[in-house]
């Protein structure tokens, strides 16, 4: 009986032992791509080039697939803090090419694709200051409009904020509000494989030290979806056609850091563990999140990367599938 049961001990202890070995193999490599000399708030990526936007002076500048040289490309008039740009889906009335940036005192930017035209293409009524939250509605849930969030991160009291919809003609209504903690730094709309929150509106909501993913449906209606254990800010969907494709850039996910003034990429390869969920990183300690949809809710599994010690002031995120 003992050789069985020393047999039986060496089974489990296999058993126990696996995923920690698989865990250790499935590390995330971050590296520096792109060492910039701007203080980035925000990257977008538009088939060709990418974008950069500088924290409060509200310059965009413009590089190849390589991530460098930079090139000034546009300029929206100075504003203190964050503002983030998205790229025209080029449908449902938005042109293709078209640059859209939400900058702090809540103005919606319409920057021509050569950067040469920027005009004021709406401005969100009565809100207060915000950190430029920005998305399309790829799933159609919201009519496919241009969606943006007010709410000023960093704060621990349940200040919250507001959703908005904004359509083509730079019409703009009111969608509804959240009340946790903190406010919103970026949004993303929820891939249709997202359980019950599908096609929703996802908010990454930093209370500075803690905060949490919200999701809103079409008639405004907000819940949390999962509490983090460090503020939110960079949020991106793992599912092809969140961006133009790579052509000439990488596949993978680029992250700014505002403190470092690098882009930091991980490659696709090593995300595919987490192909279709939520990926979510913190502000200021470079934890990443892979949020899913589990039964009847959702989980958030916190994603071992090479990201370890250091300070960091990660801003935006763009994902660009293979």
């Amino acid at each position: 009986m003992r050789p069985i049961r020393a047999l039986i001990v060496a089974l489990l202890l296999a058993i126990i032992l696996m995923p920690t070995a698989r865990a250790a193999q499935s590390t995330v490599q971050f590296r520096v791509f792109a060492h910039t000399t701007i203080r980035l708030a925000d990257i977008a990526w538009t088939g060709k080039q990418f974008l950069y936007v500088e924290n409060t002076t509200n310059k965009v500048a413009a590089a190849g697939p390589s991530g460098l040289p930079t090139t000034p490309f546009a300029t929206m008039p100075r504003q203190v803090e964050e503002t983030r740009c998205r790229i025209s889906p080029g449908a449902h009335g938005f042109a293709a090419g078209d640059i859209y940036c939400h900058s702090p005192d809540n103005k919606i930017y319409r920057i021509s694709p050569d950067g040469k035209q920027v005009v004021v293409f709406a401005t969100l009524p009565h809100a207060p200051r915000s950190d430029g939250a920005l998305t399309f509605d790829t799933v159609g849930a919201f009519g496919n409009a241009l969606i943006a969030a007010t709410g000023r991160s960093g704060g621990s009291t349940a200040s919250g904020g507001t959703a908005f919809a904004i359509d083509s003609a730079g019409k703009v209504r009111q969608i509804g509000s959240y009340h946790n903690p903190g406010g919103a730094d970026e949004i993303a709309i929820a891939p249709a494989s997202f359980g019950s929150a599908s096609g929703q509106l996802l908010i990454a909501v930093d209370a500075g030290k803690t905060g949490s993913l919200v999701a809103m449906d079409a008639h405004g209606q907000s819940r949390t979806v999962t509490q983090l254990s460090d503020g939110p800010n960079p949020i991106t969907v793992l599912t092809p056609g969140q961006t133009p494709a790579a052509s000439a850039a990488q596949p993978g996910v680029y992250v700014t850091d505002t403190l470092s003034r690098n882009v930091f990429f991980a490659p696709a390869a090593e995300l595919n563990p987490y192909s279709g969920d939520v990926l979510v990183g913190s502000e200021l300690r470079g934890l990443f999140w892979a949020i899913r949809s589990s039964g009847s809710g959702f989980t958030a599994i916190k994603i071992p990367t090479s990201l370890t010690g250091g300070k960091y002031n990660f801003e935006g995120a763009v994902y660009i599938a293979g």
